[in-house]
C-alpha cells in the first residue's frame, strides 16, 4: 500500500521587514513614553495643560470656560484628567501617542517609497532627537504634524473613513496645521507646476501593497466632492470636529476656538518670539547631521540625474524636495517662530536622506573590507569627539591658543580617515571604499543623534541648552513642591492641605500646586491674615516677613543667557551643554511657628 507523507512547508512568523518595523516602533514608543512625566511641565505646557484641567474639573455653566486654539489637546487632555486624574504624564500623553504614530508614515507611502526607504524613514523618525523632544511637550505641534500627515497617509492608501478622522483631528490642533499646510500646500503646487504631465500624480497612484518597483500608470483623475469615497472624508471629518470639538456637544466654545486657529496663526505675523532665525539653521546642523547630510546628497543626485530610479521614487523626491524647502522658509520667516516648529522640516529631510541611503545598502553578504572600513572611521569619530573634549582642559604653550591646537588635531584626525579611503580604494575598489565611508558615517551619526536626543529629551527637558523647548525652562519645581509637602505634614498631618498665599502667578506654579486646594494667589502680600505658607518674587522681601517667616529661595525659571544664535562658547555647549542662563528666583515663606524649635521656644 502506498502512503503519502503530507509535508507543510515552513513558514517564517514574520519577515525580516517587518520585524524591523516592529523594533522602530517598538523604540519610537519607548523613547517618547520612558520617564514622560517625569520633568515638571513648563509656562508653555503649562497653559494647555490648566486649560484642560479647568475643563474637566468644570461645576459651572459651559459659557465661562475658555477653551484656546487647540481643542484637540485641551478636550482629549480633559478626558485623561477626568478619569485618571492630572498628572505630568497625561498632560504630554496625546503629543507623544501623536509622535509614536508619526511612525507609521512612511509603511502607509510604501508603494511610492519602496520597502527599504519606508524602513530606514521609520527609524530616522523614530529616534530623531528633534521628533522626540516635541513629542515629549504638552501642547506642542506634534500632534498637528502627526494627524495631518497621516490623514493623507491615510487616504493614498484608500482608508477614506480613517482619513476623514484624522483630518478632523489635525484641524483641531491649533495654528501648527496652517503653517503645515502652507508649506505642504505650496510644495505640491510647485510640483504640479514644473512636473510632466505625463507623470502620475502621487494622489492619483493605485495603492494596494505591492511593490514599489512596479510602474505606476494608471491616469486616474483627482476626486471631487461628489464622488463618495469623498463624501465618506467629508462625513467623517465634519463628524470628528463636531463630537471632538464641542466634547460630545457639551462645550460649542471649541468650535470657536477651531476657528480662531487661522487668525491666531496670522497674528504670529505681528507678534515676533524673539526666536533667532539662525538658531533653527544652527538646531538642523547640529540636532540632524545624519538626515542633513545624506538629504542635501540625494537632492544633489536628482539634480545631476533626474532619470536615475523607478518613475514613483523621481516623483517623491520632488515632492519632498520642494516641500523641504517651503516648510524651511515658512518656518523662518514667521515671526512667532520656535525650534519646534522645525517638526514640519525634519519629515521630508527623513524622507530625502532615507532615499539616498537606501542606495547603501548592502544587496548580499556585507564586503568584509567596507565594514572594517566602517569601524576604522568610527574609532576615528570617537578620537575626533574625545579630542574636541580634551583640549579645552590642555595649557597651551605661549603663543599657541587652544582653538589652534584644537584645529589642528581635528584635522590631522579627519585627513586620517581621508587617507584610509583613499587607499582603499585604490587597492580594492572605489564601491567598496565608498559602501564603507558611508556605514561609518551613518553609524557615527547614529550613535551621536541617540545620545544628544537622550539628553533633550529625557535627561535636560525644557532647558534652554537644549533649544528644543520654549523658554523660559523649569527649576527646582519638585523641590518647592516636596518643601510644601512636608510643611504641610507638620502643621495638618496630611501632605496637601496647608494654607498657601502666593504673590507669584505664572501657569507653572499654578500647575505645580494644583493639588493643592488651599492655594490662592493674590497680588499684595498679607495684612494681619498670616497664611502657613507665602510664595513671593525675590525682590518681595519685607522686615515683617523676615520677622514672622523663614524663607528660601528657589529657582522657578531658566532663561537663555545669550542673544546670538548659539552660546558664544560653542564647543563647551556642544560637548557638555555649559552655557550661560539666567535663573529667575521665588522664596518660599514658612511661618516661624511651624519649626519645632520655634514652637518650643514660644512654649517656654
Amino acid at each position: 500500500m502506498n502512503t503519502q507523507t503530507l509535508q507543510t512547508p515552513e513558514r517564517r512568523l514574520i519577515s525580516l521587514a517587518q520585524a524591523m518595523a516592529i523594533l522602530a516602533c517598538a523604540l519610537a514608543l519607548a523613547v517618547r513614553f520612558l520617564n514622560l512625566g517625569a520633568a515638571p511641565l513648563s509656562d508653555a505646557e503649562a497653559r494647555w495643560a490648566l486649560q484642560s484641567l479647568a475643563l474637566a474639573n468644570s461645576s459651572h455653566s459651559s459659557g465661562q470656560l475658555i477653551i484656546g486654539p487647540q481643542p484637540a489637546y485641551i478636550i482629549l487632555t480633559s478626558w485623561l484628567f477626568q478619569i485618571f486624574g492630572a498628572t505630568n504624564f497625561l498632560a504630554r500623553f496625546w503629543p507623544a501617542l501623536a509622535g509614536w504614530l508619526l511612525i507609521l508614515l512612511p509603511f502607509l507611502f510604501q508603494r511610492q517609497l519602496s520597502r527599504p526607504v519606508a524602513l530606514i524613514a521609520a527609524f530616522g523618525l523614530a529616534l530623531d532627537p528633534g521628533l522626540v523632544t516635541v513629542s515629549r511637550q504638552a501642547g506642542s505641534p506634534m500632534m498637528a504634524l502627526a494627524f495631518s500627515l497621516l490623514a493623507l497617509g491615510a487616504w493614498n492608501t484608500r482608508k477614506h473613513w480613517l482619513a476623514g478622522v484624522l483630518a478632523g483631528l489635525a484641524l483641531l490642533s491649533g495654528p501648527a496645521v496652517v503653517q503645515g499646510a502652507l508649506g505642504f500646500g505650496v510644495a505640491w503646487f510647485a510640483y504640479r507646476l514644473v512636473s510632466d504631465n505625463s507623470k502620475p500624480a502621487l494622489s492619483d497612484l493605485d495603492i494596494d501593497g505591492g511593490e514599489a518597483s512596479q510602474p505606476v500608470t494608471t491616469g486616474a483623475t483627482p476626486r471631487s466632492a461628489r464622488d463618495p469615497k469623498m463624501r465618506e472624508m467629508i462625513v467623517a471629518m465634519v463628524l470628528t470636529i463636531l463630537v471632538v470639538g464641542t466634547s460630545f456637544f457639551h462645550y460649542p466654545q471649541g468650535l470657536a476656538a477651531w476657528t480662531q486657529s487661522l487668525a491666531t496663526y496670522l497674528e504670529g505675523w505681528t507678534n515676533p518670539s524673539g526666536t533667532n532665525p539662525f538658531t533653527l539653521i544652527a538646531a538642523l546642523g547640529i540636532f540632524q547631521p545624519l538626515a542633513l547630510i545624506f538629504a542635501i546628497i540625494c537632492i544633489l543626485r536628482w539634480l545631476v540625474r533626474q532619470n536615475d530610479g523607478s518613475e514613483n521614487i523621481q516623483n517623491m523626491i520632488w515632492v519632498l524636495a520642494f516641500w523641504l524647502f517651503a516648510s524651511l522658509i515658512f518656518t523662518l520667516f514667521y515671526p512667532a517662530r520656535q525650534v519646534a516648529d522645525l517638526v514640519w522640516v525634519l519629515v521630508p529631510l527623513w524622507g530625502l536622506a532615507a532615499i539616498e541611503l537606501s542606495h547603501f545598502l548592502p544587496a548580499g553578504k556585507p564586503n568584509i573590507v567596507s565594514l572594517l572600513q566602517a569601524i576604522l572611521v568610527f574609532i576615528l569619530a570617537a578620537l575626533f569627539w574625545n579630542t574636541l573634549i580634551s583640549t579645552s582642559q590642555l595649557a597651551p604653550a605661549e603663543g599657541t591658543s587652544p582653538v589652534t591646537i584644537r584645529l589642528i588635531l581635528l584635522l590631522g584626525i579627519v585627513l586620517l580617515g581621508s587617507l584610509t579611503a583613499v587607499l582603499i580604494g585604490l587597492g580594492w575598489n572605489w564601491e567598496t571604499s565608498r559602501n564603507g565611508l558611508v556605514w561609518g558615517i551613518t553609524l557615527t551619526c547614529l550613535v551621536y543623534s541617540i545620545s544628544i536626543m537622550w539628553g533633550a529629551a529625557l535627561l535636560r527637558p525644557n532647558q534652554p541648552g537644549e533649544l528644543w523647548g520654549a523658554p523660559p525652562g523649569t527649576g527646582q519645581v519638585d523641590l518647592l513642591v516636596s518643601t510644601i509637602e512636608e510643611m504641610s505634614n507638620r502643621q495638618t498631618g496630611l501632605p496637601q492641605f496647608i494654607k498657601i498665599q502666593s504673590t507669584v502667578d505664572n501657569p507653572a506654579l499654578r500647575w505645580a500646586l494644583r493639588t493643592f486646594p488651599e492655594t490662592h494667589f493674590v497680588s499684595n502680600l498679607p495684612g494681619e491674615d498670616m497664611p502657613a505658607v507665602l510664595i513671593t518674587n525675590q525682590d518681595q522681601t519685607s522686615p515683617a516677613l523676615t520677622a514672622s517667616y523663614r524663607g528660601q529661595d528657589f529657582t522657578w525659571r531658566v532663561w537663555p543667557g545669550w542673544t546670538s544664535a548659539l552660546p558664544d562658547n560653542f564647543i563647551d555647549w556642544l560637548t557638555f551643554r555649559e552655557a550661560p542662563v539666567i535663573n529667575e528666583q521665588i522664596i518660599l515663606w514658612v511661618r516661624s511657628d511651624l519649626f519645632s524649635g520655634a514652637a518650643q521656644e514660644g512654649q517656654k
